[in-house]
């Protein structure tokens, strides 16, 4: 914070934004740390508090900070909500269907998974053996498991210890799920695609354990692909 220092030229409120920014990106402040209040934010700018609100809102905006009345203004928690929420406009806006969202998985996740399968530790498998156990208690309870199976895709992608991917793919994942919730109220045929998932899954985990890319990637596409069937024959039935 004590690299702050008063902006002469330019929009003041968005050279404001920029250094704040900055020492955000740079590790000095890190999420749930409060920035100095706005009388003090005014003295080190020597700017407006006009300005220096504006570009407190517009780094709220962004998802850089949350401002709590009352409390103060502090780094936001990083997370990928607001990304894929600006996603799941963008799609929507261009159309976008589940069938170019699966196109798309089957291209990206059989090589994340490759890569996977080269990184993934026992405590990473532990939590995959896990999410399976999970969504099989779910199906032998007659419940179908969206979420659980989703998660999976997602806990793969952070498995290969890639922050890029990691994050790429949980934006991806969180438009899938919102987008799949709306396909189909057939409670035995989203049981029944769940309990498909959830078999493959267990020979994917099989595979990573032996640490065998090649069959990891087979299965993986393989698994996509019968995805893609299904969702299509759950979408006919609606129409």
């Amino acid at each position: 914070m004590n690299s702050f220092h008063s902006v002469k030229s330019g929009k003041i409120s968005e050279r404001i934004a920029q250094q704040i920014k900055s020492t955000i990106l740079s590790g000095a402040m890190k999420p749930g740390d409060r920035l100095p209040p706005e009388r003090e934010l005014v003295q080190r700018f020597q700017a407006s508090r006009i300005s220096v609100r504006e570009a407190l809102k517009n780094l709220e905006a962004s998802g850089l900070l949350q401002i709590k009345p009352g409390s103060g203004v502090f780094i936001a928690e990083m997370n990928s909500k607001l990304l894929s929420q600006s996603l799941s406009s963008i799609l929507r806006i261009q159309k976008a269907s589940i069938k170019d969202l699966t196109e798309a998985r089957i291209i990206l996740e059989p090589t994340i998974a490759t890569l996977a399968s080269e990184r993934i530790t026992p405590e990473d498998l532990l939590k995959l053996e896990r999410n399976i156990q999970e969504t099989l208690d779910l199906v032998h309870s007659n419940s179908p498991a969206p979420s659980l199976n989703i998660e999976f895709h997602s806990l793969i992608a952070e498995f290969t210890h890639n922050p890029v991917i990691t994050l790429t793919m949980k934006t991806l994942f969180d438009v899938l799920t919102e987008m799949t919730l709306e396909i189909t109220d057939n409670l035995p045929k989203r049981i029944e695609t769940s309990a498909h998932a959830v078999a493959y899954h267990q020979q994917i985990v099989r595979a990573l354990q032996e640490k065998n890319s090649q069959k990891v990637y087979k299965l993986m596409r393989k698994h996509i692909l019968q995805i893609q069937g299904g969702l299509k024959k759950a979408k006919s039935m609606t129409e």
